[in-house]
């Protein structure tokens, strides 16, 4: 199998960006970059990204280039911007490794790279190794840090879980290791749905009690009948989750609950207003940065 190439694009922005960057990346489903401080400057950031070069050719590096820098308002020249190199596979699997330390998440989780050997002062935490190879995301991001948060306040045990773009499978593994019995984890990526069992294997040893689909949420879950789930776990793009919230009722057992993230905070009030429309009672809304984390809960069948 040839070895394939990465594009890493590194730019420096104001710290106060990177939530904006983050958002726009994940909204376009670019999934592997990193934020580095400026030692001589705390007030920026460089942010490095690595792209597939497969994908993207001149014109679609430029046109990235376009996105960015109206996101961020740039009139420098971009050739002042922004810097491209070419990163072999192994070199860049490498290079990935020195922007990841465990981290600690609200107050149990570890996230800890499989690398990495725990340190004892971290052995009474929930421990959630992560294999990055993917870059599917990890508890770094405010709104994967407050589903997580919410999570380990919850009693899961014996539970049904539906993780809706499970991604790096990082929210389907602390369902599990919090108690639940069985965990669906759905995402449209072939690539993550890999992620998410590969990362469920690395943390329990098997695949037992996961059941994964690859495919669209609402197509999933009719195709499939998923039904009468304890929680859903929606952590991705408010834009996304509007279209989903029907279904996502239909799916929940009387009282379930879900958990909503990936919502920006000026976003917030239009799903809450969506989810009143669609009988779902807000429970909680926690904020992180300019991200908010929302919990409803479906209210009971009439009789």
């Amino acid at each position: 199998m040839a070895i394939k190439d990465w594009y890493k694009l590194t730019f420096q922005i104001e710290s106060d960006s990177e939530d904006i960057i983050i958002w726009k990346l994940n909204d376009l489903g670019i999934f592997s970059f990193s934020f580095e401080y400026l030692i001589k400057n705390k007030n920026k950031k460089e942010v490095n990204i690595w792209l597939p070069s497969d994908d993207f050719g001149e014109t679609s590096r430029s046109g990235f280039e376009k996105v960015i820098s109206k996101l961020l308002n740039i009139n420098t020249p971009n050739n002042q911007f922004f810097n491209w190199s070419i990163i072999k596979e192994e070199d860049w699997l490498s290079s990935w490794k020195k922007y990841w330390a465990p981290e600690l998440v609200g107050n149990h989780f570890l996230i800890l790279p499989f690398w990495i050997n725990l340190n004892e002062k971290f052995k009474d935490k929930q421990i959630i190794k992560i294999d990055p190879g993917a870059a599917f995301g990890t508890g770094s991001h405010p709104s994967t840090y407050l589903c997580l948060e919410k999570m380990e306040n919850i009693l899961f045990s014996d539970k049904k879980v539906l993780d809706i773009g499970s991604g790096s499978g990082i929210l389907s593994v602390a369902a599990k290791l919090l108690g639940a019995r069985d965990v669906c984890a759905v995402d449209n990526d072939y690539l993550a749905i890999n992620s998410t069992k590969s990362n469920f294997q690395l943390n329990f040893g098997n695949l037992n009690n996961l059941n994964t689909y690859l495919g669209s949420f609402n197509d999933v879950i009719l195709e499939n009948q998923l039904q009468q789930f304890d929680f859903v776990l929606c952590n991705i793009l408010a834009e996304v989750i509007k279209g989903m919230i029907p279904n996502i009722y239909k799916c929940l057992r009387n009282n379930g609950e879900v958990i909503f993230s990936g919502i920006l905070n000026s976003q917030k009030d239009e799903i809450i207003k969506i989810l009143i429309q669609n009988d779902l009672k807000l429970m909680d809304v926690s904020t992180r940065k300019d991200w908010a984390c929302i919990s409803a809960q479906k209210n009971s069948d009439p009789t």
